[in-house]
């Protein structure tokens, strides 16, 4: 399991899988797999500790939500840059965007792959 840190921005955005379906005439569209759920989303990592969501990429911003240890994490690469932050034995001030105005941090997410 790599951590993002080992990774770096670069490593991470090269994680987006860019993929295409073609479904059967007059077939429903099969739903798309979880490592591709959205245009863009990447949904092969796992929180390595409980981490709060905030809703802009710096500690001071308003926390809420939580990611709890141990669950699946859909982020949108790349990583942002924004304030610098220690959880997880590191300090960093790289962000993960998971959603609108949504951020986790991300030395506490590991890759899945």
């Amino acid at each position: 399991m790599k951590i993002l840190s080992r990774v770096g921005v670069a490593g991470a955005t090269a994680f987006v899988a860019s993929m295409a379906f073609a479904a059967p005439a007059l077939a429903a569209p099969a739903p798309a797999p979880a490592a591709t759920a959205a245009a863009g989303t990447d949904c092969r990592w796992k929180a390595a500790e409980t981490i709060k969501i905030r809703t802009a990429p710096k500690t001071s911003a308003t926390a809420v939500g939580q990611v709890n240890k141990g669950a699946k994490v859909c982020v949108h690469p790349p990583a942002v840059t924004g304030g610098k932050y220690t959880a997880c034995k590191r300090t960093d001030d790289r962000w993960l965007k998971i959603g609108t105005n949504r951020y986790i941090v991300g030395m506490c997410v590991d890759f899945t792959g």
